[in-house]
């Protein structure tokens, strides 16, 4: 097939992909969707904001600035949410589309957007309603591309940067989940110690990390400057998020995120590791993966605030084994994984 047609045709599928969840969001202004209490609290915030009132100063909410700037921003041109379901749109867009870019470093580009639409779709509407989680799941999807593009590709690249600006992200949405991203950036440090990377690369490495976490800082922290209310954010949001994580009760976490038939992927990760080991295959980049995901699951587990719509956002880890799955189909039919692009 032509090049240019082909991934003219990816695209379509993608639009379509995400338009199908999009239908299914309460911005929809020819639908009849019902905001969650979540959703409608972050609602009224980034209403008040955009009416003059103070964010955690006179406003008590306990999301990052990015959360009620991004739903308030709707508010500045209608009262209706048309166009904060533009906004949605846009981000779902972006979210489909990198979880296909994902999928295609492990399987064909069919099976890629096959995977890509069963977990985008299924629990069809879950992800629409699920307020901070949303965008934290948009957040997920693209560090999950970039660990997986980065163990792909055995060498320091980009990607490790990009992880730094996605944490930067974290801390402004929902900092409670920072942890993940934190212990991501060890984990490559350690990692490209022991594959030997040279000085002057690694000390890049590390030099990349501030680079990243300013970029998202720089415009945040004016933001808060500018309106005077940094003390309060420090307080009311990062204060409060890291003292409500509780160990203690990671069991009521866990009975959530297992909550839906999606958690069977974890098991099935070490099934497709050991096929692919006795295959011959290479396994280092699944093997440090599954790590990956069994974190990621305890650090949203051990969350203060049990929403159900953690269990959307540890979705987004299950596109590696579902397309590494669908790679025992490729080798059955002889079809050639696609291995994405950069």
């Amino acid at each position: 097939m032509n090049v240019k047609l082909k991934k003219f045709l990816e695209l379509v599928a993608i639009v379509v992909i995400a338009l199908i969840v999009a239908l299914s969001s309460p911005f929809n202004p020819v639908g009849k969707g019902d905001f969650t209490p979540v959703q409608q609290q972050i609602l009224d915030i980034a209403h008040s904001v955009r009416d003059g009132y103070l964010a955690y100063v006179e406003l008590d909410g306990h999301y990052g600035p990015v959360v009620y700037e991004f739903y308030g921003l709707g508010y500045l041109i209608t009262e209706t949410h048309v166009v904060q379901f533009i906004m949605e749109v846009v981000i779902l867009l972006a979210t489909v589309l990198f979880m296909f870019k994902t999928a295609k470093l492990y399987t064909s580009d069919l099976f890629a957007l096959v995977a890509t639409a069963l977990l985008a779709i299924f629990e069809w509407g879950a992800l629409t309603h699920a307020g901070a989680e949303e965008l934290m799941f948009f957040v997920l999807t693209l560090t999950v591309y970039h660990v997986a593009r980065q163990l792909k590709a055995g060498y320091l690249s980009h990607h490790t940067y990009l992880l730094a600006v996605d944490l930067g992200l974290v801390c402004f949405i929902q900092p409670g989940y920072v942890w993940l991203w934190v212990a991501l950036i060890l984990m490559f440090a350690v990692k490209f110690k022991v594959d030997g990377v040279d000085g002057k690369h690694y000390r890049s490495f590390w030099m990349s990390m501030p680079e990243g976490i300013i970029t998202v800082l720089a415009p945040v922290i004016l933001y808060l400057v500018y309106f005077k209310n940094a003390s309060a954010f420090f307080d009311k949001v990062f204060v409060y998020n890291m003292s409500n994580i509780d160990f203690s009760s990671v069991g009521e976490g866990l009975k959530i995120i297992c909550g839906s038939p999606w958690i069977a992927f974890v098991p099935l990760l070490v099934v497709l590791i050991i096929i692919k080991a006795v295959g011959g295959e290479k396994i280092d980049d699944l093997c440090i993966y599954l790590g990956v995901v069994v974190f990621a699951i305890f650090i949203f587990a051990i969350q203060g605030e049990k929403v159900d719509s953690v269990l959307q956002l540890s979705k987004a880890l299950y596109i590696v084994p579902l397309a590494g799955l669908f790679s025992l189909c490729d080798k059955a039919l002889g079809w050639k994984v696609a291995e994405g692009d950069d």
